[in-house]
């Protein structure tokens, strides 16, 4: 036999020699970390012993004892006995963070498969490229696990040494439907992203347990929020030592089902363990919100001593958190440690830590945002700052002061207020420094109301009538009701308006209106009607004074009004793009409307109640009534003029941006009552305008109505 060990090999041609084998012991050596049993650490000690954060621009190791109150919760998140965790605490308290030391443990010490669920696809790129990555890239240990190779470290996926793979991700029917993890971590669940406790086949937290389950008792659930659902019933009162208002959606509709923890501290005056909550806060009532807040001390709730924000830090550090017990035989509730026998039986341990304990804010903060939310109600009638300050800042659920039974507009409460109001009906008072007009749009009838303005938001209803006959010239005017959703020329009757002059009290001169809304949703063609109204009166010069309207539901917008081009077509028409439309966040300017009704002393926004309004316009104000969710109609009510009306005025006041005037040295010459003003009228009365006004409406001429079938009407010599 011939030896060809010494003969040279043949390699064919376009093929690369293969490479020489690899040393097994680097190949071992690579495996090695999925081949470790689970290291026998708890969360926070693998943080601090493999974890970097960044601390104020600098990358420093992670201290447990900045944050005491959240080693409990995030040892616990590695605990076998439960299958759910959820933390309700404010912003910037550190709640996020466990998420991250969470992933951090899992890559350092528990290998397998994490999911990080954000709000939206951009938030969870977003927070990778914020908080993940920099962590992982600034953490030498974690930055050594990481895998190398192509799709290893990617936006929404990384893939660690030991067999971690970490995704990130974001609520869908879907990936709430088809993903199996062991550990699903999931933050901001009270915001709107994660369906307002609904996403595809029912609740998010039933679904999110449901992907652990393969997992048995490693499988967990961890979500984080701040309070974000409102409060559902106002008359609650608690029913045990830690129960928590009923919201519909939320963290906090899953904290009362768990073990209910709150965070204790001892008291450095008597040494009793009570829980440091906003409402124990005590400080001056000051006209000035830093004073107020400079001043802030907490109250002890056993021996009432006060102390200052400087002995916080050391009492979080002697802090622990107590949960509810099981009902002894005498049916009362004790509070116990979470390792106690007797603690409340639940497979979900559940964490609710008040905005005052949190140690990145300081009381005196809190208080300030929370007087300046006040101030800001008070002046605007908008609720947005004190819910954020409520529901961030001090970690509590919130509830609508408009939403309130003691906040609601009332019949007899306009009637008392339009006692004494003698200002004739179409006649501005003597105060009166602009006039608006709100224009609805019904389908025989434009209902018109008109607003006037004076310092400081003070507002009056002046005048209001229905405009029911076409105007001369459009089609079969003579023998018809006016019909604005189905002819295009019966808008122009609406031209009049910006002519029209108002008297004023006592005065020698009148007002034209300085802006009119006109709203552009109804029946039929309404839209399209109103684009070719619009178009015409810009046309003619009066583009900067009318405005086409949309309101716009719910509370999540973040401005009360925006002008904004359409941004898609409706069915088969096209968008308007050279027109810009007012649209009106109508829940928020409902509240503030409301607000200013139910004011009955001089002040910011004061709405005065005329005493010619009749009773049917009164009860319009009434007709929709303020749930936790918005406004709605009250059953029974069709009529909602009187209401509507105003929220366009409103809408109007906050565009021409009379909010912001210096009534001192104000700078809108609409606002000033001299010869530069366009809209004073001097030596005029009333004028009437080339229109219907009708109060209380005429009898109609009668209508004959249209034949039946397709055959031609009858009548005489047609032939």
């Amino acid at each position: 036999m011939a030896d060809l060990s010494g003969a040279p090999v043949s390699v064919p041609r376009g093929i690369e020699p293969l490479p020489a084998y690899t040393d097994p012991r680097s190949a071992l050596k690579v495996a090695l970390p999925s081949l470790r049993p689970a290291a026998r650490i708890s969360v926070t000690e693998s943080a601090e012993r493999y974890m970097r954060v960044n601390v104020s621009g600098q990358w420093q190791p992670f201290r447990a004892d900045v944050a005491p109150y959240m080693v409990e919760p995030t040892d616990m998140t590695a605990s076998r006995r439960f299958r759910g965790l959820v933390f309700a605490g404010p912003s910037q308290s550190g709640k996020t963070l466990m998420l991250q030391t969470v992933a951090a443990h899992a890559i350092m010490s528990d290998p397998g498969r994490v999911a990080l669920f954000q709000m939206t696809r951009d938030a969870a790129a977003l927070m990778e490229r914020e908080k993940i990555a920099p962590v992982i890239y600034n953490s030498p240990a974690l930055r050594g696990r990481l895998a190398k190779g192509r799709g290893s470290d990617t936006i929404f996926q990384k893939l660690f040494v030991g067999g971690t793979h970490l995704t990130l991700d974001w609520p869908t029917p879907e990936k709430l439907a088809s993903t199996t993890v062991r550990t699903l971590l999931a933050t901001d669940f009270d915001r709107p992203a994660w369906g307002n406790g609904t996403i595809g086949d029912g609740d998010p937290y039933t679904q999110m347990r449901a992907r652990t389950r393969t997992y048995l008792s490693r499988g967990m659930v961890v979500i984080e929020s701040s309070p974000g659902a409102p409060i559902e019933d106002e008359s609650w009162r608690p029913q045990s030592p830690h129960d928590c208002p009923p919201v519909r959606y939320g963290v906090l509709s899953l904290y009362p089902g768990g073990t209910r923890g709150r965070w204790y501290v001892p008291c450095p005056d008597c040494g009793a363990m009570f829980e440091m909550t906003f409402a124990r806060l005590v400080y001056p009532d000051s006209s000035d919100p830093v004073e107020a807040g400079e001043a802030a001390r907490m109250r002890c709730p056993h021996c009432g001593e006060t102390f200052g924000h400087d002995l916080k830090r050391e009492l979080n550090a002697a802090g622990c958190w107590y949960h509810e017990s099981t009902p002894d035989e005498d049916g009362r509730i004790h509070l116990v440690r979470v390792d106690d026998t007797d603690l409340r039986r639940t497979d979900l341990l559940s964490y609710w830590l008040d905005g005052a304990s949190a140690a990145f804010a300081t009381w005196a903060e809190l208080v300030t945002a929370y007087r300046q939310a006040e101030d800001h109600f008070d002046a605007t009638g908008d609720e947005e700052k004190l819910r954020a300050t409520v529901t961030t800042g001090q970690a509590q659920p919130y509830r609508p002061r408009t939403a309130s039974s003691e906040m609601e507009i009332t019949l007899q409460g306009l009637k008392d207020k339009a006692q004494g109001i003698d200002t004739p009906k179409g006649v501005a008072p003597s105060w009166a420094k602009y006039l608006t007009i709100s224009v609805d749009v019904q389908g025989s009838r434009f209902p018109v109301g008109v607003t006037a303005w004076g310092e400081g938001g003070r507002h009056q209803p002046i005048d209001r009538f229905d405009v029911i006959q076409p105007p001369e010239g459009a089609p079969g005017a003579s023998d018809r009701a006016l019909r604005p959703f189905e002819i295009a020329e019966d808008w122009k009757v609406l031209e009049a308006l910006s002519t029209r002059v108002w008297p004023v009290e006592g005065a020698d001169w009148g007002l034209r209106a300085v802006a009119i809304a006109v709203d552009m949703h109804g029946g039929g063609a309404t839209t399209d009607h109103a684009y070719r109204f619009y178009r015409a009166r810009r046309k003619g010069g009066e583009g900067k004074r009318w405005f086409l309207t949309r309101g716009n539901g719910g509370l999540h917008h973040t401005d009360r009004v925006w002008l904004r081009a359409p941004e898609r077509a409706s069915g088969k028409r096209r968008v308007a793009k050279d027109i810009h439309i007012l649209n009106m966040a109508t829940d928020k300017l409902k509240d503030a409307v409301a607000a200013s009704l139910r004011l009955t002393d001089d002040g910011q926004n004061l709405c005065v109640v005329p005493g010619w309004m009749e009773l049917s316009e009164l009860t319009e104000f009434t007709a929709e009534r303020r749930g936790t969710s918005g406004w709605e109609k009250r059953p029974g009510m069709v009529r909602n003029e009187s209401l509507d009306h105003l929220v366009q005025a409103r809408a109007l006041h906050i565009h021409l941006g009379a909010e912001k005037i210096d009534w001192s040295a104000p700078a809108k010459t609409w606002a000033i009552l001299s010869e530069e003003n366009e809209f004073v009228v001097r030596g005029c009365g009333v004028t009437e305008p080339e229109m219907a006004k009708v109060d209380p409406a005429p009898a109609q001429p009668a209508v004959r109505p249209a034949p039946r079938g397709g055959w031609i009407k009858r009548r005489e010599k047609w032939l």
